[in-house]
């Protein structure tokens, strides 16, 4: 009798301990833009005027007379959260027959909920990246020209920012269209050549480029997002494109403090699963109310399309 061949001894199955889905690792929007916690779907929050805090009012006071008076003014500013969502539906069948490790239901719950911090992301980098910042400009020799300054661009960056609110900007976010060639660029390399003791590699980190942009911290923008429909030839792009944004961040929101931007949050993210009865399925969805809102303009400086 011959022997058995490989088609008789084994069925293919699916793997119960590998499975392969696509989404993205990193997502910065509330580092740029920290979350603040709201009420209500819509409102308004003070904004003292600048001008008033910066003068040199101050009075030398005789004896037996009056201190010198000094006075501020307020304006509002306003948020308005809207609501985003998005919803899958599961057949019972699709439940009912799903092999291990498939769990639909748990599946469904993660791919609805990516869809909500894609589109966060989205907003918050057309935002942050956008022009509605007092100042920005493009690098008159982009960096990805090896004879680019950019330590120089953005010592700019930095200097108008603090002239702007007293302020040295904490924060910078940079897309990976532009990251990677500030990684590689000689000028950033050359400073940091032997700080690593000899024979290292001099290596750009985050935090390397971080301290001689004098920030506190950079983060990379590697979303990455796909704007064909459905079906198409996929057109996936960098959200985050080829920009940096230098910014003032409040480490958390408080009074009295300026900060670049903020995103007002109604309630936290839900998850919701409905019966469909009619339809022998069950839905799942994720829904999210919230609003990015550059609430200080002149505390951030765009150096834009860099490369």
């Amino acid at each position: 009798m011959a022997t058995p061949d490989r088609s008789q001894v084994h069925i293919d199955n699916a793997l119960t301990n590998v499975s392969i889905a696509y989404r993205n690792a990193n997502y910065i929007a509330d580092r740029i833009f920290p979350s603040v916690p709201v009420q209500y779907l819509s409102n308004k929050y003070w904004i003292f005027t600048k001008a008033d805090w910066y003068r040199d009012e101050a009075a030398v006071r005789a004896p037996g007379t009056e201190s010198q008076e000094v006075d501020y003014t307020v304006s509002t500013g306003n948020y308005l959260c809207t609501e985003w969502a998005a919803a899958k539906v599961i057949p019972d069948e699709t439940v009912m027959n799903a092999d291990t490790p498939l769990r639909p239901l748990v599946e469904a719950t993660e791919f609805v909920t990516e869809k909500l911090f894609l589109r966060k992301e989205k907003e918050v980098a057309d935002l942050a990246f956008g022009t509605g910042w007092s100042s920005s400009a493009t690098p008159t020799t982009l960096w990805s020209n090896d004879t680019s300054d950019p330590i120089g661009d953005v010592n700019t960056a930095v200097d108008t920012v603090i002239q702007a609110i007293g302020r040295k900007p904490t924060r910078g976010v940079i897309g990976r269209g532009l990251w990677r060639h500030v990684m590689k660029h000689p000028d950033l390399l050359d400073r940091i050549k032997g700080a690593a003791g000899p024979g290292s590699p001099a290596i750009l980190s985050q935090q390397v480029i971080a301290a001689l942009f004098e920030l506190e911290s950079i983060d990379v923008g590697d979303a990455v997002i796909d704007s064909a429909a459905e079906g198409a030839t996929a057109s996936r792009d960098y959200v985050w494109g080829k920009h940096l944004l230098v910014a003032y961040v409040a480490s958390t929101p408080s009074l009295l403090t300026p900060s670049a931007g903020y995103i007002f949050q109604f309630k936290n993210r839900q998850i919701n699963r409905f019966r469909l009865d009619a339809r022998h399925s069950d839905k799942v969805e994720c829904l999210e109310n919230f609003d990015p809102v550059i609430t200080a303009a002149d505390a951030a400086y765009l150096v834009k399309s860099a490369a």
